[in-house]
């Protein structure tokens, strides 16, 4: 059944009138008039501030988030749901400004943290109005390496809004109102590069190897463009590095809340894991009577299609298996659907990908993707559900404990994942629908375990490639094909060259490394999924606490205590590989019967 009454989202019950709008305005004015007070009572702090004083400072800085935050989410998804859009890009822009105020009133409080005697943070951490800011001040201080001067923090930070997030903007500006003429059989038509993504699953060869042909095309013809972004972007944080003594990863392991030796083993866990992939990708392109596979055969399905799921049957399908395992999750997700949190509408002007954005002071969410039609589909849906309940979860939390890093992020979202994956595998009778969800599970191992360490180790290349001078899209185009060819394997006739410009996720101003946690997302939700699934509804209560302690702990504390795993072990992540190994082995086993007739 249809618990959503629309394929579009409701934003005007946040602001109505849009992002033009006078309560948008209005909201941005008062908004604005707040940070400048917090950015002058900042500055004004003694050099030895008194506890009581400060606390108040620290409290009003926190207080004023959850309202920046949902009006930073309803400019994004405007900007998304519509990219050609002068107003929604424009009200996007002015919100990462007020972001960039909101950077800047912290810089005195935390220079102050970073540098105050023993004594005096005990004095601080006693107070009992800041008991719940404890995990969030510690963090602070034990990151006194990665800050400057005072004077030379807020120079950084007034001067990113108009360098390293302004190359972000013009990315976002340029990737939104690119158009990709395709050619499905019917003449060329212009679509986004959302849609031309995903004419990239498609099930004919052909129609998928001219939208190859043409997103490769129109990538390359905005790649100046993106290369000039990725230049100042990467340029931006080498000199910043440099001047901290950091190397590149130092900073995001740290706001990613795990431990160097963490991240060594699971990339170690990857690349042994490289074979498995290789045998996948050997075998997909033996099922589709290929000697190898081109980058566009990787996304097609295997398997005769049931025909397209409608949004409708997905829906009750991912409430009926959330329910198996957890009632609340059920009735959570009805409740987005009811309410129109979420955003699945094919038509053109929006955004590729997929995303969900907390709404906290409403304690809502808004969903954002296109909806294909496919189990893919069904699995974003089911992905982005479960990143709603995680924030509905942290919703019931001190505002200071809902501090979620990306690698703990993509845990509740990859679990609903797998439990609608799981129960699609089970249902399946047909040998060709099976084929298609063994497929599609693969193809996510694929995307975990050789994609993104591949965007890691990309990303990391820019940093070398930049210290050489500007980046420049012939040489990106190699050190991209180079990167991914290794991990992809030989049973790959080629791999997208065009990747450093196509994925948004190189080109977020305020955030690098937006790779590895995808990695430890995955393989920690397999862990969690492992541990919780087994007790079934009795374990539901043990995976909302776990959920409630990614807002302000360690990752590794968190594993152990929960789960008693050591995520410092290559071992422990190639035990979350198990269900990879299982369907991998299915999937041969079906490739092999189908191959024999």
């Amino acid at each position: 059944m249809s618990y959503a009454p629309s394929e579009s989202w409701n934003l005007d019950n946040i602001l109505p009138g849009g992002p033009g709008g006078d309560a948008f305005t209005e909201s941005l004015r008062r908004l604005d008039g707040q940070l400048r007070q917090l950015v002058a009572r900042a500055d004004a702090l003694d050099a030895r501030p008194e506890p009581a004083h400060f606390a108040k400072l620290l409290l009003d800085l926190e207080g004023v988030l959850p309202d920046l935050e949902e009006l930073s989410a309803f400019a994004g998804c405007h900007a998304a749901a519509d990219a050609t859009g002068d107003a929604a890009l424009r009200a996007d822009m002015m919100v990462s400004d007020l972001g960039t105020q909101f950077s800047r009133a912290w810089v005195v409080p935390n220079q102050r943290i970073c540098r105050m005697s023993d004594e005096d943070f005990a004095a601080l951490l006693a107070l009992p109005e800041l008991q719940d800011m404890q995990g969030a001040l510690k963090e602070t201080r034990s990151q006194a390496r990665f800050r400057f001067s005072e004077a030379e923090e807020a120079l950084v930070a007034e001067l990113s809004r108009d360098g390293v997030l302004a190359w972000g903007q013009l990315y976002d500006a340029t990737a939104g109102s690119l158009r990709i003429e395709v050619d499905k059989g019917d003449g060329p038509k212009a679509v986004s590069p959302g849609q031309a993504f995903n004419l990239l699953h498609h099930e004919d060869r052909e129609v998928r190897k001219r939208a190859f042909a043409a997103w490769q095309a129109g990538w390359r013809s905005v790649a100046r463009n993106c290369a000039a972004a990725l230049t100042h972007i990467t340029g931006t944080r080498l000199t910043l590095n440099q001047r901290r003594g950091l190397d590149p990863l130092e900073e995001p392991l740290a706001g990613a809340r795990i431990q160097r030796r963490t991240l060594d083993a699971m990339i170690e866990a990857a690349r042994r894991a490289r074979p498995m992939m290789h045998r996948y990708l050997a075998l997909k392109a033996k099922a589709m009577g290929l000697e190898k596979l081109d980058w566009h055969d990787t996304y097609a399905p295997l398997g005769q299609s049931t025909g397209a799921i409608p949004y409708a049957t997905a829906q009750d399908f991912i409430v009926e298996q959330f329910g198996v395992f957890s009632p609340k999750m059920a009735e959570f997700s009805v409740k987005a659907f009811k309410e129109r949190w979420i955003e699945v509408e094919d038509r053109p002007g929006k955004r590729g990908g997929g995303f969900c954005a907390g709404v906290p002071v409403r304690r809502e969410s808004r969903i954002f993707m296109t909806w294909g039609g496919t189990d893919s589909s069904v699995s974003t849906l089911a992905h982005e559900l479960g990143h709603a309940f995680h924030g509905e979860v942290l919703f019931g939390q001190p505002i200071s404990k809902r501090r979620l890093p990306m690698t703990l992020a993509e845990t509740a979202s990859t679990f609903g994942e797998a439990l609608v994956r799981e129960a699609a595998l089970a249902a399946a009778t047909d040998s060709n629908h099976r084929l298609r969800l063994l497929d599609d599970a693969m193809g996510s191992a694929l995307a975990f375990l050789c994609n993104i360490p591949a965007r890691l180790e990309l990303e990391l290349a820019l940093y070398r490639m930049r210290a050489e001078g500007p980046l420049a899209p012939d040489a990106l185009e190699a050190e991209t094909a180079r990167i991914f060819g290794e991990w992809y394997g030989p049973a790959m006739e080629r791999v997208d060259a065009t990747f450093w410009a196509n994925k948004l996720h190189f080109y977020i101003g305020s955030l690098a490394f937006y790779n590895f946690p995808y990695i430890f997302g995955y393989l920690f939700s397999a862990l969690v999924y492992e541990h919780y699934r087994a007790l079934g509804p009795a374990g539901a209560p043990g995976y909302e606490r776990l959920l409630a302690r990614t807002g302000d702990e360690q990752a590794e504390e968190i594993a152990l205590s929960e789960l008693g795993v050591d995520l410092g072990l290559p071992e422990t992540w190639e035990r979350a590989m198990g269900m990879i190994r299982r369907d991998l082995a299915a999937l041969e086993e079906l490739v092999g019967e189908k191959t024999a007739v």
